[in-house]
Order: C-alpha cells, then structure tokens, then sequence
C-alpha cells in the first residue's frame, strides 16, 4: 500500500495528463524551483571565522561601509549608542582597577578618588556631559596612562584608547554615533549575522559568527556549500591572552583554531583566506614588546620589524596546513577602509575564479 500510494503521488506530480490547470501550475513551480536554485549557486557565500577579538566583527562592517548601500544610516547608528557607551564605562573601569597591580607608585589623589567612586556607582552607563569630564580627567591622570601602557598585560579592548580619546565628542547631547565610532564599537557575536553584496555583478553572501569559545559549536550549520572561508586572525595579540580564558594567549589560540579549521573535512574543497589583522596595532607594538613573548614564537631569532615579524607569523600559520590547498594571506587592518577595500578585490577575484573552476568553466 505504501508502495501504490508513492506511485500515485508520483502520478500527480509528474504525470501531464490531468487538469491543465494543475498541468500548467505545476510547470510554473518546477521552473521557480530551478531558477532559485541556480541563484542560489551563483551566490558566492563566504564565512567569517576567527577566535574571540580578532576583528572579524569590524570586518564585515567594514564591508558593509564599502560595498552597502546606504550602510549604517541614522537610525541604525543610534542603536550602537548603548553599546559604546557600555565599551567606555567597561574600559574606565577596568583602567581604574588595573592601576593598583600596574601604577602602585602612582596612588589616587582624593579629589580623585571622588571622580572614580562616581565613575565606578552609575545608575546606568549612559554618559552625560558631567560624566564624560570626569572621565577625560580620569584618562588623563598619570597612573592611568601608565596602567594603559600595560594593557597587554590583562583584557582591555583594543579601541579603548580611541573612545577615550574622544570621550568629550561622545558625551555631547544628543550624541549620535559616527560611522568609524561603529566601526570600532564592540560587542559579543553571538549567532549568525549575514550581508548580502552585488559586486561588479557578482553577488556575495557573508556570514559572521561568534569566536568567543562558547560561540563555536554554532558554526557547525554555517558550512554546508560555503564558497570560501575568511580566517581573521589579530597578529597584533601576540603578547595578550583571552577574554574568556586568562591563561591562553591570544595568537596561540588563533594558530590551534586556524590548524582546527584548516584542516577540516568541512572545508576540503572550500577556498580559504587567511587575514592577517590589526597590522597597525601590531607596528606600533612590535618594536617594544618582542613576539617571542607568546609561546608559539619563541624560536624567532630576526629583528623585531614589521615586515620580519610578519613573515615568521605567516610561516606558524602556514605550516599549519596539513591540505593541498593553498591558503591565500593578506595583511590587514580592518578599520582601514582603503587597505580593507583594495584586500577585498583580491579576494573577490580569488573567489570567483575558484567559483568558476568548480564548476569546470575555466581550467
């Protein structure tokens, strides 16, 4: 009876006798069926991937900035108020609470004190022009300088510095975010975020998914018919150690999940870039801090600059291929808009030439 009864759905699908009605109406769903299949094939879906802080977030903004339309308009930029605000109080905070371990010799005047008791017992972290002047006096003392100088030394969020700075701008009324204080804000990826981008008459899909450990077993329904893998990785996270665990340095984790990623039957046939990012924090750093601080660079023997440095660290990921792919590295600096831009071209090209190679068009 099962049998019979697949055979007469069979019938009814299949069969062109019947209704011309139905006959014709099920011509129509075929063909849609077809066509939004081959749309679905000519979308080249590329997938983010990298460890906690390594700026794949700002990435793909960045990428909405240069190949959205209309990206992050107004109303959109006012959502990412109470994110940077949440970013400033967090940093101050944490600047505050370091000062103790890394200015010992530096201790707080009592009007100072005041300013920090007031800082550290808001109601909320919105910040008001009264809240905003006694943060900037707060940044500007010296023992908070000097307890920034050691921000390698435990978590603190890489565009700290840049909020601070600005402190004043932020704390206006009415304050509206700008496209760069989006671009730099900060917030957990939890999930996945996807863009959709026309570009030169391709058409691109980008996925980003949490890298915060936790996060991880998410990507798992991500990487079916992916086109190519983004792997961003923060070069410049060298001598700095995870938000979710203190005893793991950061560009070791990223090496481990890179080798992890890399390597995996999921992606046997699938593209794969490898994104070198944060070079601009990581040539202001390197000429103080020496890479063989982090465990996975200790055998480097060269000078400490850029370009040297750099090289060692492509060649830690590089050896780390255990597939017959190659794995196409770029250095980057995600805030960038010029260098993101002129790397993504690259990669787009890269892209679709392997699109069209798969699917036996070109050799």
């Amino acid at each position: 009876k099962i049998q019979e009864k697949n055979k007469a759905m069979g019938a009814c699908c299949g069969s062109e006798s019947g209704d011309p009605q139905e006959v014709e109406m099920n011509r129509k769903i075929q063909e849609k069926i077809g066509a939004d299949r081959k749309t679905q094939e000519e979308i080249h879906k590329m997938l983010l991937l990298g460890a906690g802080e390594s700026g794949k977030s700002t990435l793909f903004k960045q990428m909405q900035l240069i190949y959205g339309r209309d990206a992050f308009p107004e109303e959109e930029r006012i959502e990412y108020t109470e994110i940077i605000y949440t970013n400033i109080c967090d940093s101050i905070r944490m600047l505050i609470k370091m000062a103790e371990t890394y200015a010992p010799d530096m201790p707080f005047e009592k009007k100072d004190k005041d300013t920090i008791d007031n800082i550290l017992h808001l109601d909320s972290d919105e910040i008001t022009p009264e809240v905003a002047g006694q943060i900037a006096s707060l940044w500007k003392l010296p023992s908070i300088q000097k307890t920034y100088e050691s921000r390698s030394k435990y978590y603190l969020m890489d565009s700290a510095g840049f909020y601070l700075e600005n402190i004043m701008q932020i704390g206006i009324e009415g304050y509206i975010p700008t496209k760069e204080h989006v671009l730099r804000s900060r917030a957990t990826t939890t999930g996945v975020v996807e863009k959709t981008f026309e570009i030169k008459g391709n058409i691109f899909t980008m996925y980003d998914v949490g890298g915060q450990r936790s996060e991880r077993k998410k990507w798992i329904h991500c990487f079916e018919n992916v086109t190519c893998v983004l792997f961003v990785a923060a070069i410049s996270a060298y001598d700095t150690v995870l938000f979710e665990d203190k005893t793991q340095n950061r560009l070791v984790e990223a090496l481990e999940l890179f080798e992890e990623i890399c390597n995996s039957r999921w992606f046997e046939k699938t593209t794969f870039v490898l994104f070198l990012n944060k070079s601009d924090l990581f040539m202001e750093k390197v000429t103080e801090v020496p890479i063989t601080v982090c465990p996975a660079l200790e055998k480097y023997s060269g000078p400490m600059e850029f370009e040297p440095c750099v090289d060692f660290i492509m060649e830690e990921f590089y050896v780390r291929n255990k597939t017959r792919r190659d794995v196409h590295m770029h250095v980057t600096c995600a805030t960038d808009k010029e260098n993101v831009h002129v790397v993504f071209e690259i990669v787009k090209d890269t892209v679709v030439q392997a699109s069209l190679k798969a699917a036996g068009l070109v050799p």
